[in-house]
């Protein structure tokens, strides 16, 4: 079986750190601009399909110049620095010949340690007694409905207390968590402006920085299941609010945390 998240990342490989793809139908916002999660997660699987690449992906700090339209995209990948277990590489993403981002990416061989301690997920609602987002949301951009997500707490398009919001989320069609799909989902909560207002504020992001904590046997034991996504926000205001996500696996292993700024209207 292929699933959407695999075929619609399919790098085509070129020459000399060179990949191409065409910009997805289904990862598109309403604005025709491709979602920002999938831009992240194809930088990423670009430099898991470089030759030289020897490590895992561990952390992504990506920039956001201009939208991805339809159309080809270009990403070049070029190493920078490589030392004994850890690469450091930098992802340039074109179209038209025009620089729409540019992804600074850390590769590394993490050994285990007697050290092991991780922030508690939280105790909240189970899948089951969560909202269904569709249900909350039936406007929301057509590649959300390739996420399965129940609401535990934070309700959109409200003023909450504070801007914190608990989801559980996973592939819609089965797809097991891998890290190329993290980059993703942590791109996929709601701006932090939906759940201090009634009022719908367009906006996007502007940076994103993404750091994986998990070995392989954390996402394998995460498989398919849900994962829980908490998001907070320290401040909406000035035109710009900022999004902290930490996501752990259903069994409390904290697997990635990421950081965003945005700026709205």
């Amino acid at each position: 079986m292929t699933f959407i998240f695999d075929r619609e990342t399919a790098l085509i490989a070129l020459d000399d750190g060179l990949f191409t793809i065409e910009a997805s139908d289904v990862y598109r916002n309403p604005t025709g601009m491709a979602f920002a999660g999938w831009v992240a997660a194809i930088a990423a699987r670009a430099v898991e399909m470089h030759p030289e690449c020897r490590g895992p992906l561990v952390s992504q700090q990506i920039i956001y110049m201009t939208g991805v339209g339809p159309g080809e995209v270009t990403l070049s990948v070029s190493l920078l620095r490589a030392g004994a277990s850890t690469q450091f590489w930098r992802v340039e993403l074109s179209q038209n010949g025009a620089l729409t981002n540019a992804a600074d990416i850390v590769t590394s061989t993490r050994r285990p340690t007697d050290i092991d301690y991780q922030v508690e997920m939280p105790t909240t609602k189970s899948p089951v007694d969560s909202i269904s987002l569709p249900s909350v949301n039936p406007m929301a951009p057509k590649w959300v409905s390739h996420y399965d997500q129940r609401i535990a707490k934070g309700m959109p398009f409200a003023i909450n207390e504070s801007p914190e919001a608990i989801v559980w989320i996973k592939e819609a069609d089965g797809r097991p968590v891998d890290r190329v799909s993290l980059f993703s989902i942590l791109d996929t909560p709601m701006p932090r402006t939906f759940f201090v207002t009634e009022q719908f504020r367009p906006g996007s992001t502007v940076s994103m920085a993404t750091y994986i904590y998990a070995s392989e046997e954390d996402l394998a034991e995460a498989g398919s299941d849900f994962l829980l996504l908490r998001v907070t926000g320290a401040t909406v205001r000035n035109s710009a609010t900022d999004g902290r996500a930490e996501i752990w696996s259903k069994s409390g292993i904290m697997l990635a945390t990421s950081s965003q700024i945005g700026f709205f209207r």
